[in-house]
């Protein structure tokens, strides 16, 4: 199995939205924090230029990286800056722990 990793920095009023539709598509495991950050669109208007989203990671198969990225795309796009980003990378190991055993290459 081929693992990608699916990193995705979003508006967190998406969160209920975008947890219903990840699982609907059957992703087994997501990670979400909180970050503070600001990129093309600040806002000048504020005392600070950072802005509080959600980053999202996902360690998924290389197949279903299509129908996770259309997911979160759809989901989160409210069609104004700041909607955030999606990035897709590949994954060179990936190991459980729990095993003590290489998962994917």
């Amino acid at each position: 199995m081929e693992a990608q990793c699916v990193v995705a920095i979003v508006r967190p009023e998406t969160l209920d939205a975008l947890e219903k539709e990840i699982h609907a598509i059957d992703t087994h495991g997501v990670t979400i924090t909180r970050v503070k950050g600001f990129g093309a669109h600040l806002n000048p208007y504020a005392d600070h230029w950072e802005t509080e989203h959600l980053k999202i990671e996902i360690f998924t198969r290389a197949s279903d990286v299509d129908a996770l990225v259309d997911a979160i795309m759809r989901v989160t796009h409210v069609g104004a800056p700041g909607d955030g980003i999606v990035a897709v990378m590949p994954v060179a190991g990936f190991y459980s722990i729990h095993s003590m055993k290489q998962v994917a290459p």
